[in-house]
């Protein structure tokens, strides 16, 4: 397994990959139109060729790949919005669940810390679904600490989420 940064042509590899982890993770925690609607591979591997292509942070998207394969992504940037907490975000880590529970998710969040350092941003958060119970132990463990809840929305859809906030990202590379 190695990890890696996402270049442009990795954004079929990662859309797909994606719209997977949505497919494995999300029944019955969206609406079935929300999870359609996101994980379907072909507008994941279009919002990849966007993201890769003009990213809110260049060099804030790491892969982890085994055997040629995509399994897991980390994207960081500044943070989006002021009620996160925080100065950087980890707007999205997403891992197959075949992926999960091997040390990849703390490895990819690891990199985009440090790429998180680079570029001026000491502290990071990331939003996560309060039914999401994996993500909210993975944030959890990790050492975030749980700042504020709030109710945003995809689309037409409120989803209930809860703020991940780790105050210093040195303590996450090594």
């Amino acid at each position: 397994m190695i990890i890696r940064p996402a270049t442009r042509a990795d954004a079929p590899a990662i859309g797909g990959m994606h719209a997977e982890a949505w497919t494995e993770t999300y029944p019955g925690l969206v609406p079935p139109d929300l999870l359609a609607e996101m994980s379907d591979p072909a507008r994941r591997r279009a919002a990849w060729a966007r993201n890769l292509a003009d990213p809110p942070l260049p060099g804030g998207t790491f892969v982890a790949e085994e055997a040629g394969a995509v399994i897991g992504f980390a994207s960081v940037c500044a943070a989006r919005e002021a009620a996160l907490g925080a100065a950087g975000e980890v707007s999205g880590l997403y891992l197959l669940r075949r992926a999960q529970r091997r040390g990849i998710g703390r490895a990819l969040l690891a990199r985009g810390a440090a790429r998180l350092l680079e570029a001026g941003l000491p502290s990071a958060g990331a939003w996560a679904l309060d039914g999401n119970a994996p993500a909210n132990a993975f944030y959890a463990a990790s050492g975030a600490v749980a700042r504020t809840r709030q109710v945003g929305y995809h689309g037409a859809h409120a989803l209930s989420e809860t703020a991940w906030v780790w105050p210093d990202l040195r303590l996450l590379v090594p």
